[in-house]
């Protein structure tokens, strides 16, 4: 089925992410998890850049089939069509950020690509007012609500709202990856989840003819 197939290559976009962040650090000497940027791997003349940055764009691209497959696995679980289709939005825009992150490394302008990263703040919540009362898949509703909330409030500690000033230069590498696990985790669950929940769905169908 073709959504349960965009959902299973969508969560291949976080593992991607991480084992980028992984290795490149590993094969980056001197490069510290805690203090430094994620982007620093690959950023020009960086040893893992080309590594890294092809791992950032086949995420990116994972990540937009994986919303698309959200949208039409959950057109096959029933409900409505607004929400799913928000939500894949929301997907689709964040998982393009990253893509165009990939292609466009430090120190280019388009680098950050921010304007289109903030979806992927909202994309957990609508994903979670999406998914509604389905029992099946609770496990990923509490994800979905749980990263909305750790992902705006990362967001907004570290973009200093408030003036709290609680992000420093020896631990902003941790907070940013953070913000990374808040905003990709919760995709991993919902992409794992919905294929048992439509096949489960389509099983009781078949067996009530």
């Amino acid at each position: 089925m073709l959504a349960s197939l965009l959902l299973r290559l969508g969560a291949l976009g976080p593992l991607a992410i991480y084992a980028a962040i992984a290795v490149g650090g590993f094969m980056t000497p001197g490069y510290n998890h805690m203090t430094q940027q994620v982007s620093e791997l690959g950023q020009a003349g960086a040893p893992a850049a080309t590594l890294f940055n092809y791992g950032l764009m086949a995420a990116g691209g994972a990540i937009i089939l994986g919303g698309l497959g959200f949208l039409l696995g959950m057109r096959k679980l029933g409900g409505g069509v607004l929400m799913p289709l928000l939500t894949a939005v929301a997907i689709g825009l964040f998982g393009a950020s990253i893509l165009i992150a990939g292609m466009h490394p430090m120190p280019s302008a388009m680098h950050g690509a921010y304007h289109l990263g903030y979806a992927g703040i909202a994309a957990p919540l609508l994903a979670f007012l999406s998914l509604g009362d389905r029992s099946e898949v609770s496990g990923a509703k509490t994800l979905a609500v749980v990263s909305f909330l750790a992902g705006a409030a990362l967001l907004a500690l570290t973009m200093n709202v408030g003036g709290l000033n609680l992000v420093k230069a020896a631990d902003a590498g941790l907070w940013q990856r953070g913000l990374i696990l808040a905003t990709t985790l919760w995709m991993l669950s919902a992409f794992l989840s919905i294929p048992g929940a439509v096949a489960a769905r389509e099983r009781k169908r078949s067996s009530a003819y």
